[in-house]
């Protein structure tokens, strides 16, 4: 062990991360780190270990006959570190000591009654439409459970316990006076490609429901449509109602939305595709399993 740098979870993470997408640049993304950090990280490990753990070439980065070896051990150290984190949460606590974050359309038309009763309850709640508010402090340890969607988890960092919460479909949202909606999509269920017909206004990109818009279109290697993004949610309806622009919104919103204005908005439902999935994620299964049971 050469390296002047102590070993931390941290790298291991990276290293783990670095291991399974064979990319430093997919890396950066899941882990949110810029790549010259994943690298410097990647170094340090090395020097530490004081053998080269991966062979670094244009096709990217791939284990080294010790790399496969301490990539063995990291992985069983970080079950460890699970394992000991769910003894140490088996003691009694009280929900109210829970530092919780959670997405503000998950708030408002999820569990709305549930947040209205524990608001004063709760040692800390953070309510946020950014994912991201959420997923840093959760890696860095200042929130014990976050419920967010489900497809984030790729972004999480350390040992984690999640179970989901609820699934809900993806609608179209547009104004019934858009002319184009009738002609482009012949169907009940709307595809991605009909949206490509459109032009679409969503919140930027922090937003998880544009995110997930994004994620839906590469996965199915579907060419994006035309996207405006706008900060305001109240703006975007209004902008629906009084142009052709359409968004997209989960069930739950959609319906809020329609049910406020019936005789100007209309909804079609996207295809599976597009499907939402909540999960709520803690750093011990006592931790989730109680919010659970509050949530019932």
């Amino acid at each position: 062990m050469n390296g002047n740098e102590n070993i931390s979870f941290d790298m291991l993470n990276v290293f783990i991360k670095v291991s399974e997408t064979k990319s430093i640049n997919q890396s950066s993304k899941v882990l949110l780190l810029t790549q010259p950090a994943i690298s410097k990280k990647i170094y340090q490990l090395e020097a530490y270990v004081g053998q080269q753990l991966f062979t670094r070439s244009s096709q990217g980065m791939a284990l080294t006959y010790n790399g496969h070896i301490f990539y063995i051990f990291a992985t069983q150290m970080l079950a460890e570190l699970t394992k000991t984190i769910d003894e140490i949460n088996n003691k009694i606590f009280s929900f109210n000591d829970i530092n919780m974050g959670v997405l503000d359309s998950i708030s408002s038309f999820l569990f709305p009654n549930f947040f209205v009763n524990k608001v004063y309850e709760l040692q800390n709640l953070e309510v946020t439409n950014k994912v991201f508010d959420l997923i840093k402090p959760f890696n860095e340890g200042k929130l014990d459970a976050i419920i967010i969607d489900s497809s984030f988890s790729e972004n999480i960092i350390g040992p984690y316990v999640q179970n989901n919460l609820f699934e809900e479909p993806y609608y179209i949202v547009y104004s019934k006076s858009n002319t184009k909606i009738p002609k482009l999509i012949k169907d009940s269920i709307a595809k991605a490609i009909d949206l490509q017909k459109f032009k679409l206004v969503l919140l930027p990109m922090y937003c998880p429901i544009h995110q997930q818009v994004v994620k839906v279109f590469n996965r199915l290697n579907v060419a994006l449509p035309e996207i405006f993004e706008n900060d305001y949610s109240e703006l975007t309806i209004s902008l629906v109602k009084n142009s052709d622009f359409v968004t997209v919104l989960p069930e739950s919103i959609a319906i809020n939305k329609i049910t406020q204005d019936m005789n100007g908005l209309g909804m079609k439902r996207l295809e599976i595709a597009f499907n939402r999935s909540v999960s709520v994620f803690g750093r011990s299964k006592n931790i989730v399993n109680e919010i659970e049971k509050e949530l019932a």
